[in-house]
């Protein structure tokens, strides 16, 4: 029986292994249209072919560093807290030699802490660059 399959405005043949089913369907088509990866599959008899039609569904399309941007949570880098501790401590006054000393655990820590919240924003600024931009189906109101 012969296959159409409609997708992204084409009308594709395909051989009756390729449309066996919707996992050999999607697997064949993922590199040319990885967005067929979550797609709808709906099939439909018309006059002695199958009609295949993928519908892709909306989604994050590949891109979860927006979502994970958004699901962080809102604290201070460590790092920075501590230095306004110790900001506030020095200009009140009460930051001596060895009040400084007695901090070294949480500076030491602050700093490890610090820098892997250091690498995580540059990773996540790495993957923000290399997203495509695309334009949006619903109109962004400004603030």
């Amino acid at each position: 029986m012969p296959y159409k399959l409609f997708l992204e405005g084409q009308e594709i043949a395909l051989s009756d292994e390729v449309a066996a089913t919707d996992d050999t369907l999607r697997n064949a088509m993922m590199p040319f249209f990885p967005e067929v990866g979550t797609a709808d599959i709906r099939r439909e008899e018309k006059n002695g072919i199958t009609e295949i039609r993928m519908v892709k569904r909306a989604g994050t399309k590949g891109n979860v560093v927006v979502q994970s941007l958004i699901d962080s949570d809102g604290e201070v880098n460590p790092a920075l807290y501590l230095s306004w501790q110790l900001k506030e401590l020095e200009r009140s006054g009460n930051l001596d030699m060895d009040r400084l000393i007695s901090f070294q655990p949480q500076i030491a820590k602050a700093v490890d802490v610090g820098e892997d919240w250091e690498n995580t924003v540059t990773d996540t600024l790495k993957a923000l660059r290399k997203c495509q931009p695309i334009p949006s189906s619903v109109q962004v109101i400004g603030i």
